[in-house]
């Protein structure tokens, strides 16, 4: 996935009404959002474009997630990647590079934005600002990082009634990867071991775990 996982976005531009409401109630009214997504079963559509507006890349795959901090998202060819969090570690199994490589979750957390859906939401004013607007139908809240270091400038997320449907995703080098969920199933019971993983026999394991 361009940058795989650490990549999403897309590049459509909105016209968007402001809604007038201080930063620090925008950032409140999300982290409940995100606090009433106990979990979620969705299918994904992701564009990567650069700051023209080319496209550099599409692909499409599933998105489950629950909360604390579990993950499973898997891309469909030819862009095949899979990434498990099991709330503490990491881990991104490239298939075309046979290579898994394993991380600590919050040291992934700045490179897997995806993971705020099923993450720890009580430090999140701590590292984001945030603002709300209206977008059509939708209520869009930008958030943005106040640690410079990060691998992204912004984040987008629009919900539409109590559904996030489009997640965005603006790097430094002004590329913008925009994912559509669909089909999307909000707090359903998820299988446990969709959020395990084991590597394969005849792959590459790069652990870089703390203390590995």
């Amino acid at each position: 996935m361009i940058s795989k996982l650490t990549a999403f976005a897309g590049g459509i531009v909105f016209s968007v009404v402001s809604l007038g409401i201080h930063a620090g109630e925008a950032l409140e009214e999300f982290t409940s959002r995100l606090t009433s997504l106990n979990s979620m079963e969705t299918e994904f559509s992701q564009v990567t474009m650069d700051q023209n507006g080319e496209v550099l890349q599409s692909l499409s795959g599933t998105l489950s997630v629950q909360r604390p901090g579990k993950m499973r998202w898997q891309t469909n060819p030819p862009y095949e990647q899979l990434v498990v969090s099991d709330g503490e570690c990491v881990w991104v199994y490239d298939m075309d590079l046979e290579q898994v490589t394993i991380r600590n979750l919050e040291s992934k957390l700045q490179e897997t934005p995806a993971l705020l859906l099923s993450g720890d939401v009580s430090n999140i004013s701590d590292s984001y600002t945030a603002t709300r607007e209206e977008a059509g139908k939708a209520v869009r809240y930008r958030l943005k990082p106040q640690d410079a270091s990060q691998l992204f400038e912004a984040l987008e997320f629009d919900y539409v009634n109590d559904e996030v449907e489009f997640m965005r995703i603006f790097d430094a080098a002004g590329q913008i990867t925009e994912i559509r969920f669909t089909d999307q199933q909000v707090n359903p019971e998820l299988d446990p071991a969709a959020f395990t993983f084991v590597a394969p026999d005849d792959v590459d394991v790069i652990d870089g775990r703390h203390g590995s």
